[in-house]
């Protein structure tokens, strides 16, 4: 790999490619083979639970899953940034509590997990929200679908959710 490298570090001092490529290779050979399906493994079971966890609507589940200082951003593009699994919960709850028990899960997908380096990982998820989302007033938030990005970080080693993106799909 080594040899690898030397060749794209050449090829950057000639200016034939980006010095952000040479960072990108160097930091996927710092993964070791041996430990990527075993870890790839452990960040799907993570974010599986996750998903159980969001479509039972259940705060405290998903505070455990994710790291005291997680960021999120809602669908609406607005940044949470939590204090402490206090805030965090508090956002959970507040957001599961206008939704009526007996809405519809939506059907949650992940569709690729890349391992950055041993201890980070990039998941990309696909939610849709088939029958929309019903209310506890009555109302109903029509169909729609979404992309969820979650950066997933090890430490100590547990995996945790650090930063969770929702972005809704435009038709």
């Amino acid at each position: 790999m080594m040899n690898a490298i030397a060749r794209w570090s050449k090829l950057a001092k000639l200016g034939l490619i980006s010095p952000v490529v040479i960072s990108l290779v160097a930091l996927a050979s710092d993964q070791r083979p041996s430990s990527k399906p075993k870890e790839e493994s452990a960040v799907r079971s993570l974010i599986s639970q996750w998903i159980e966890a969001y479509k039972a609507l259940d705060a405290k589940r998903l505070v455990a899953l994710e790291t005291p200082d997680v960021q999120v951003v809602d669908r609406f593009g607005v940044l949470h940034v939590s204090s402490g699994r206090n805030d965090n919960e508090k956002l959970w709850s507040d957001s599961f509590e206008v939704v009526a028990r007996n809405a519809a899960p939506p059907i949650i997908t992940i569709e690729e997990i890349r391992l950055l380096r041993p201890d980070l990982a990039l998941v990309q998820v696909s939610s849709q929200f088939t029958e929309g989302i019903s209310l506890i007033d009555g109302d109903r938030i029509p169909p729609f679908s979404q992309t969820d990005t979650f950066v997933v970080v090890k430490s100590q080693g547990v995996w945790l959710i650090a930063a969770h993106n929702m972005q809704e799909k435009r038709p």
